[in-house]
């Protein structure tokens, strides 16, 4: 029933959903796994404490809400074609998410998600309360040596040195698995700050190209203003030239004019 619904496998397996496949194998929901994937489920608190301690570098005890969702991001809990199939369940996931949250919250939050699926509720009490405190008491790469009993059969010797060396293999992949987890998580949110600063690279250029289209527009406008009173300017010369030569015509008559009237009076003393 849950396969059909949702399935960690249902993409090519990656380093990126060891956690998930680790986390859906201790609550039933996968149980074709890979051994490494039995191997991590095994130690599943240690393993989150793991990725929670690698999460906060400066180990203050808390890590930012942001990168609760970076991870989930990164493990693939709120793909859109997730959220879109149930969108109830991925908002659940970082619904009411506190600024920052302690390994306590940030434990309730991804098994609570898990178990929710499963159909069953985390445990309450004090168990759960102390599950921090419980988990700070044993170092990731802590060997649990036992010291055979004497008289103890060389079988069980080899037995023992071979869950000793599976505790050994599981720490070591918990905790390189952790980091890597970690680098994602920081490598997601680089990316992300690196997109918005394109962004608003971006914006800023486009404001940057209207404004200068505006200022363009004006120039055309202005040249085209210049033009048209250049024209005016030219045309009133042209009329005022052409004027000129019809006075400088009329002047030239009016010399004519003035000796032919001379003449007139001449001839007219004459006969006088």
């Amino acid at each position: 029933f849950f396969s059909s619904v949702w399935d960690p496998y249902s993409r090519p397996a990656r380093r990126t959903q060891w956690l998930v496949s680790a986390l859906a194998y201790h609550y039933g929901l996968d149980r074709g796994v890979e051994n490494e994937i039995i191997v991590l489920a095994t130690g599943l608190d240690q393993y989150l404490q793991e990725i929670f301690h690698h999460l906060d570098c400066e180990g203050e005890g808390k890590i930012p809400g942001e990168d609760f969702q970076t991870l989930c991001l990164v493990l693939g809990l709120q793909d859109d074609d997730e959220a879109a199939a149930d969108p109830e369940e991925c908002t659940g996931l970082c619904e009411n998410l506190s600024p920052e949250l302690t390994f306590r919250q940030f434990h309730a939050k991804l098994c609570g998600y898990f178990s929710t699926k499963a159909g069953c509720k985390l445990p309450l009490g004090k168990e759960s309360e102390h599950i921090e405190t419980q988990i700070r008491l044993r170092s990731p790469l802590r060997r649990r040596r036992e010291q055979a009993a004497a008289g103890r059969r060389a079988l069980e010797d080899e037995n023992a040195s071979l869950r000793e060396l599976v505790e050994d293999m599981r720490a070591a992949l918990q905790s390189s698995d952790a980091r890597c987890l970690a680098l994602q998580v920081g490598l997601w949110k680089s990316h992300a700050q690196f997109n918005q600063e394109l962004e608003k690279e971006l914006r800023n250029s486009h404001e940057a190209l209207i404004a200068l289209e505006d200022c363009n527009h004006s120039l055309k406008r202005e040249q085209a203003e210049m033009r048209k009173k250049v024209e005016e300017a030219r045309c009133v010369i042209v009329n005022s030239l052409g004027k000129v030569k019809e006075l400088e015509t009329k002047a030239h008559k009016m010399s004519q004019l003035q000796i032919y009237i001379q003449q007139l009076e001449s001839q007219l003393q004459y006969y006088r």
